[in-house]
């Protein structure tokens, strides 16, 4: 896994840098080199909700958000602020959809 997430950090930077590039030679009316970045289409994102949803699910018991938060970090290599992601569960438990809260910031899968 930690290779896993090597290689996409690595490959982000990669991509970063080759957008500079492309812009700064756009700024100095340069050519433009033949490598271009290819969009990566058909590959979407999991929401941090689903993902929390996943967790959930491997658990089996009540979780709290600093431990999701970690375990997003350890299983998929997504960092997320505490607040945001506690404060999106706390809106799907209200609406009484896939998990509800049990107590403060500890949240389970609805059975």
């Amino acid at each position: 896994m930690k290779n896993e997430q090597q290689r996409i950090v690595l490959e982000t930077i990669e991509t970063m840098l080759e957008l500079q590039l492309r812009s700064v030679r756009t700024m100095l009316n340069k050519e433009e080199v033949t490598a271009e970045v290819v969009p990566r289409r058909g590959r979407k994102r999991k929401s941090l909700v689903a993902l929390s949803v996943e967790l959930l699910t491997d658990e089996q018991h009540p979780v709290h958000v600093d431990e999701l938060v970690e375990l997003l970090m350890e299983r998929y290599g997504r960092v997320t602020d505490r607040d945001s992601l506690s404060s999106a569960l706390a809106k799907k438990a209200k609406q009484g959809l896939l998990i509800r809260r049990v107590s403060p910031a500890t949240f389970e899968l609805l059975k």
